[in-house]
C-alpha cells in the first residue's frame, strides 16, 4: 500500500527528527502541532510516544521495517 502525500510528508519529517536532519520549518511545526515531536530544553527535537507510534504505523504501511534495537529486543521477550 502506498502512502498518501500527507503521510509521506509526515513520515519524512519524523525520520528527519530521528536522524537530526533538516526537514524544513513548516514540516517541523506541523509534526510539533500534531503532537509527534517536542522541543527539548537544549533546543533539540525528539519524538513523543505518539510520534513513535506514528513512525511504526507509517513505516509499516510503507512496507518498511524500521525499528530501534530496544524495540527488537522487546519483541524477542
Amino acid at each position: 500500500m502506498a502512502l498518501s502525500k500527507k503521510q509521506s510528508k509526515r513520515l519524512g519529517s519524523i525520520l528527519s527528527v530521528i536522524f537530526n536532519e533538516d526537514c524544513g520549518k513548516e514540516n517541523l511545526q506541523e509534526v510539533i502541532k500534531d503532537g509527534f515531536v517536542e522541543k527539548g530544553e537544549d533546543d533539540s527535537y525528539t519524538l513523543t510516544e505518539a510520534g513513535q507510534s506514528e513512525r511504526r504505523r507509517l513505516s509499516t504501511l510503507a512496507g518498511l521495517n524500521l525499528q530501534y534495537s530496544h524495540e527488537r529486543e522487546q519483541e524477542k521477550k
